[in-house]
């Protein structure tokens, strides 16, 4: 079973949300927004089994707005989906997430925002 992240003012489609089971929605006052994010936050936790997991990082990839990102993971692999592509690697591989820091850093993600967990 997989686990995961996304905000709602990330999604440039919103249809995507009726393909997850969201196990809870919780609304952030967030302090390390910048100026052109919202200050406040609709924050979707959702899961899901394994075998959908590679099916789930292409919908979302096709669904986020430009530097934004969502994030979940299986027990052995870290997904980390931006607009028009996804990271997965296996959890604790430094490279590979680097790799996928850095990308969020050139696509435009805020630096204090490149924090997800695996």
């Amino acid at each position: 079973m997989f686990t995961g992240l996304l905000l709602k003012e990330s999604l440039e489609d919103e249809s995507v949300l009726e393909t997850l089971r969201v196990t809870k929605t919780e609304v952030w006052d967030v302090e390390n927004a910048v100026d052109w994010q919202p200050k406040r936050w609709t924050a979707i936790t959702f899961e899901g089994d394994d075998d959908q997991a590679d099916a789930l990082a292409r919908r979302l990839s096709r669904a986020l707005k430009p530097a934004w990102y969502a994030n979940f993971s299986t027990e052995a692999h870290a997904y980390v989906v931006f607009a028009g592509r996804f990271f997965k690697y296996l959890k604790g591989d430094r490279q590979a997430r680097a790799d996928a820091q850095q990308y969020a850093l050139s696509v435009g993600v805020p630096a204090s925002q490149v924090d997800w967990g695996e």
